[in-house]
């Protein structure tokens, strides 16, 4: 079943200079976003901190079953001009 796993990370630079001083650095923050295959939500939770390669979580991680893009269409939020999606042409 696949998982969409959302949230912030802190690369290793950016873990190994807060050990150093005690402050994560803002630029060392990455987005992580990805679809992930797995059991349940805990196994994808596994799975993707394994994928942050030496980084370390700001926040726990969201998890669900939908992506933020489906979630936000589905409430009927406004779209950027350009970004909707491509409506398929009538053939008559």
């Amino acid at each position: 079943m696949p998982y969409y796993v959302e949230g912030l990370f802190a690369n290793q630079q950016g873990v190994k200079r807060k050990r150093k001083t005690g402050v994560l650095p803002a630029g060392s923050i990455e987005p992580y976003a990805r679809t992930i295959w797995a059991n349940s939500p805990q196994e994808a939770i596994r799975m993707a901190t394994s994928d942050l390669a030496g980084g370390e979580w700001t926040q726990s991680p969201r998890v669900s079953q939908t992506t933020e893009e489906q979630r936000m269409r589905s409430m009927g939020s406004p779209e950027l001009p350009g970004f909707s999606t491509a409506r398929p042409k009538k053939v008559k």
